[in-house]
């Protein structure tokens, strides 16, 4: 098999090429991010979401089978938004790019998520911000990533198309680099949790797993988990 090439492209450009497959795309990091969704944050009837980065909609469609209330969804992608337009017909979508404000009002929200997204933009306090401005008093903000030991080594969002392997721009965001914007948006960590292949299907009942979930072992660490509220003003 002849090697790929490689092509960079902006993410906008490389979300729009990507959409049309994005779903059938053999994803380890999207099935976990799903998975940590399914089993930590599924208990959201009558609540409103926003979601920054919702990609092709398949987050807001798990809320929207979990009797969520209102469903936002922010991303850089027409190509993506247009898969999620089809995929949950009810949602807000808008096209936004994280690095400046969202044009929604303040506190609109019940939950905001950023899933997969943060390692796209280099300082993630901007979007941290709107969602601490998005959120209700007692309402509470998830962030999900891949895992600092794997985004140290280099592994970061790409796909193939064709004979092409496609990447885009992306930082490799340490604990400390999580742990800083947080505070600097003025959020607190209310939990925080790694996960593993073996914390994804010790319950026996994953379903259909892809293939690269568990290639570099059962206890390497492949994702984050942060739960984040609003410090007290004032």
């Amino acid at each position: 098999m002849p090697d790929q090439i490689i092509v960079d492209l902006p993410v906008r450009e490389a979300y729009d090429r990507w959409a049309p497959h994005y779903d059938g795309y053999d994803n380890p990091m999207v099935f976990t991010a799903q998975r940590i969704l399914d089993r930590q944050h599924g208990t959201v009837e009558g609540l409103d979401i926003v979601e920054f980065g919702c990609g092709t909609g398949r987050n807001l469609a798990h809320f929207a089978a979990r009797g969520a209330a209102g469903l936002t969804g922010l991303d850089l992608s027409e190509g993506m938004l247009a898969q999620a337009a089809d995929r949950v017909p009810g949602a807000n979508l808008i096209a936004s790019d994280m690095a400046r404000p969202v044009p929604l009002p303040d506190a609109m929200a019940d939950l905001a998520v950023f899933c997969l997204v943060l390692e796209h933009i280099a300082e993630p306090v901007t979007p941290l911000i709107e969602a601490r401005r998005l959120v209700r008093r007692g309402g509470r903000i998830v962030v999900i990533e891949i895992h600092p030991f794997l985004s140290g080594d280099g592994v970061a969002a790409h796909f193939r198309d064709g004979g092409e392997e496609v990447h885009m721009p992306t930082y490799p965001h340490q604990f400390a680099d999580h742990l800083n914007a947080f505070a600097k948006a003025g959020l607190a960590v209310e939990a925080c949790r790694e996960w593993r292949p073996r914390d994804l299907l010790q319950d026996g009942d994953a379903g259909p797993v892809p293939d690269k979930l568990t290639k570099r072992g059962m206890d390497r660490h492949l994702a984050v988990e942060f739960v984040l509220t609003a410090k007290p003003t004032g």
